[in-house]
């Protein structure tokens, strides 16, 4: 018992302490696609994960994703939009897509007028040529990467289809940055086909499951010293030769450094997604909770669990701004694009996008 007593009030504590500390509280229900005091919303998009603004700062474009394994079996496999989002009027539209000469993906690729996509992650470049050069990962109904030229149609936009790359089987993409040439990186996840166990063993011990890499006049070259734990979204500088990649898995985001080939410094935050760039400052991010908090999410729209937004100096990665949420009418966001004195926020699991003031 001099033993015994001493430890059990140990152990009690000890789980009270996990329990207060780990609890998130009612996850709140936000099906009316409405604003609160925290966020205003767009509606009727569907798991728009990825965001981009158009040359004229009207519209973004996002790609609707469906979903990946181990979670989306391809017999399951649905289809998405490109979409549209006017900001002068806050509605968002599917993409008009024509389709021309396959002459900036790969010679052996082809994709005819109609097909279906399962859009991921995407890139927005002005080329060496003044071209306005799109790019998506696309699931469906194989793996590739699609082009497209942006160009203005009257006060709109349309894509032109430009050809696409196949991807290789030992590679499963999530996002990709485009060059001024026309070449592009991506992040190669984990393999393809991969299991659940599988999937939250590589969470558990944070192992090295995929890497970057790099395409180019219709070769594949996979970056050495860009291997971690999930790599997700991804950004390009060129202007420093630097890229900037989300481990998604270790819980950082890490400078790449395509000179040295390897990481130069690194931020902690919790499952970052997609970077983003704007002037001297790097945008990031975080979803601020466990996993086992977010075991019903999947029976729901939309899931207001905890999120925070952080603004990091490109340089430096040092913090300069951060934005905190929970319990409101947006959760699980991927990608916050600052434009014009707000921020808005892209999600893999919501049927709307998210904004806030920051002036």
């Amino acid at each position: 018992w001099f033993f015994a007593v001493p430890l059990l009030i140990s152990l009690w504590s000890l789980g009270l302490w996990l329990l207060l500390w780990s609890y998130i509280g009612k996850v709140e229900a936000i099906e009316n696609c409405v604003p609160d005091d925290k966020l205003q919303v767009i509606c009727d998009i569907q798991n728009a994960e990825d965001l981009v603004a158009t040359p004229d700062q009207r519209f973004l474009i996002a790609p609707e994703f469906v979903g990946i394994a181990p979670y989306l079996d391809d017999e399951d496999h649905q289809t998405g939009r490109i979409m549209m989002i006017d900001l002068s009027i806050s509605e968002a539209q599917p993409a008009q897509i024509d389709y021309d000469e396959n002459v900036w993906g790969a010679s052996d690729c082809l994709r005819q007028a109609g097909s279906l996509f399962s859009p991921h992650g995407i890139d927005l470049k002005k080329r060496n040529d003044n071209a306005w050069q799109f790019a998506v990962i696309n699931h469906f109904p194989s793996e590739s990467v699609e082009m497209f030229e942006l160009k203005r149609n009257d006060l709109d936009w349309i894509m032109v289809w430009r050809g696409c790359i196949d991807v290789p089987d030992k590679f499963y993409f999530n996002d990709l940055s485009l060059k001024k040439d026309g070449s592009f990186y991506a992040s190669h996840m984990y393999k393809r086909g991969i299991t659940e166990n599988e999937w939250l063993m590589i969470a558990l011990l944070k192992s090295n499951s995929g890497n970057i890499v790099f395409w180019k006049d219709s070769n594949f070259t996979e970056l050495l010293g860009s291997e971690g734990s999930s790599p997700n979204g991804l950004v390009l500088d060129e202007d420093s030769n630097n890229i900037y990649i989300s481990y998604n898995l270790e819980d950082k985001i890490s400078i790449f450094d395509l000179t040295t080939n390897s990481r130069i410094n690194s931020y902690y935050v919790e499952s970052p997604d997609n970077p983003y760039i704007k002037d001297n400052s790097l945008w990031i991010t975080s979803l601020d909770f466990q996993p086992n908090d977010a075991q019903d999410c999947i029976y729901k729209v939309n899931c207001s669990l905890p999120f925070s937004i952080h603004e990091l100096d490109k340089g430096t990665l040092e913090v300069k701004n951060k934005y905190i949420f929970s319990k409101t009418v947006f959760g699980l966001p991927t990608v916050a694009v600052p434009h014009n004195e707000k921020v808005f926020i892209g999600s893999f699991h919501a049927d709307r996008l998210g904004s806030f003031s920051i002036n």
